[in-house]
């Protein structure tokens, strides 16, 4: 698998695979997931996307969000054809290490207090739940884990 920077003309293969992969939580949820109706031209103007490419083509998109004090996983998103072939991980790893390259020492994400099955997997990534927040039609887990300098 190789990681690269996504361009506008990358833009609809992100759209499709996002949908994709955030449309089986809306029945779970009861609402949109926030990336499968975002405009990706604004989050490509404001954040960093990656696109992960394997043999069979586009497998994963990661979308990362850089603040001063503040670096997190805005997306994560696998085909369905891909899940479960360790490539979201792989996605994680990526995201930690361009955090540390940025020079943070933690990394944040948050995702949907009903998805419990996605908390879990954070969590055995390292990540620990910071605090909830409600928004309307729905309550996000805030999660981070601490980075450790490579070497």
């Amino acid at each position: 698998m190789s990681m690269r920077r996504a361009t506008a003309d990358d833009l609809p293969a992100v759209v499709a695979l996002t949908e994709a992969a955030y449309l089986p939580n809306e029945p779970i949820i009861g609402t949109p997931s926030l990336p499968r109706i975002a405009d990706y031209d604004t989050v490509l103007a404001q954040h960093e996307i990656w696109l992960a490419e394997g043999v069979a083509g586009l497998e994963g998109v990661l979308v990362l969000e850089e603040e001063p004090n503040l670096f997190g996983v805005w997306s994560v998103a696998v085909t369905p054809a891909s899940a479960g072939r360790g490539v979201g991980s792989a996605l994680m790893g990526f995201a930690e290490a361009r955090a540390r390259e940025r020079g943070f020492d933690a990394i944040h994400l948050y995702t949907n207090a009903k998805l419990a099955d996605r908390i879990a997997w954070y969590e055995r990534l390292g990540y620990a739940i910071t605090h909830h927040e409600d928004r309307p039609n729905r309550r996000l887990v805030h999660m981070r884990k601490p980075l450790h300098k490579a070497g």
